[in-house]
């Protein structure tokens, strides 16, 4: 494969691009880059984890005939004192079904980071800083560093994640080695009635098995170029393990910050020597506090 990555510019489809007279400045390539350097969508889920808010989640867990194995529903608050230390308040839960051990431990992986992300035990010190995050996958022990590259897949797909086998090198979707895979598209759209600059990626017909990113949809808002919303399946097979996960991701701006509001998530995981995972959550985040932490003063 010769093409490389600058190459994206001239193969990227604009057929249902259409730019309108009063924004005829548009600048494909600008565009294209701001994309490959995007960070904002990693920023909106440190700042999940960071600014106080309110959680309504619901998680389900299923047999492979499709039917319910178990379900957990939860409420919670998130809290964040001025010491950055960040702790969360259950307010409700109700538990159906097969989901935990009888000693209260997670017999899912997925139902386990779940609860990890999104309802920490506390209090833990946080930062929505992305060069304090990058530590995790540096240090810490082998099982926080498997959750560190579990985490970044997953809130930060189309970037390399090194030493995860077989699949760290194909998560960049913008390097040379990469792009031969994959169909590129630029189009309009609207989200939450803010008109949006949409780009997509789609593996291409017959090259599926040489990807783990099949399809990425990112909207970014035409002014600060924020993620407003993200769509991406992922999906890989190998002797040792295979998984399928389709996420939806909704942020909204608020008082500058980039907030997630609505995620959803279904996932299908095969480890070996491990259970089965066929795995769906929803989650809605409300009421966030952005005057917390450091902020407190601004």
């Amino acid at each position: 494969h010769h093409l490389s990555a600058q190459d994206v510019v001239k193969v990227v489809n604009l057929d249902e691009f259409t730019v309108n007279a009063a924004d005829d400045s548009f600048d494909v390539a600008d565009f294209v880059d701001r994309v490959r350097k995007d960070t904002t969508f990693y920023k909106a889920f440190l700042n999940l984890k960071y600014f106080p808010h309110n959680v309504d989640g619901a998680v389900a867990v299923f047999k492979k005939d499709e039917s319910e194995r178990g379900t957990m529903k939860r409420r919670a608050r998130q809290h964040l004192n001025v010491d950055e230390m960040m702790s969360t308040e259950i307010t409700f839960e109700e538990t159906n079904g097969n989901i935990r051990k009888r000693n209260g431990e997670w017999k899912y992986l997925t139902a386990e980071m779940y609860d990890e992300v999104f309802f920490p035990e506390g209090p833990v010190k946080v930062s929505n800083r992305i060069k304090s995050t990058e530590q995790e996958l540096v240090s810490g022990s082998r099982i926080d560093k498997h959750k560190a590259q579990l985490k970044r897949m997953m809130f930060n797909p189309g970037a390399e994640i090194e030493n995860v086998p077989f699949i760290g090198d194909k998560l960049a979707i913008f390097d040379d080695h990469m792009v031969p895979y994959y169909d590129y598209s630029i189009f309009n759209a609207t989200v939450n009635g803010i008109d949006c600059i949409a780009f997509s990626c789609f593996a291409k017909e017959g090259m599926e098995d040489e990807t783990v990113i099949h399809d990425l949809t990112s909207y970014f808002h035409p002014d600060t170029y924020e993620v407003l919303r993200r769509d991406y399946r992922l999906a890989y097979s190998t002797i040792l393990f295979n998984f399928d996960i389709t996420m939806k991701v909704e942020n909204e701006q608020k008082d500058g910050h980039l907030l997630p509001n609505s995620i959803s998530y279904d996932g299908d995981w095969n480890a070996l020597f491990r259970k089965p995972e066929i795995i769906s959550f929803r989650l809605k985040c409300t009421d966030y506090n952005t005057r917390a932490g450091k902020y407190a003063d601004q």
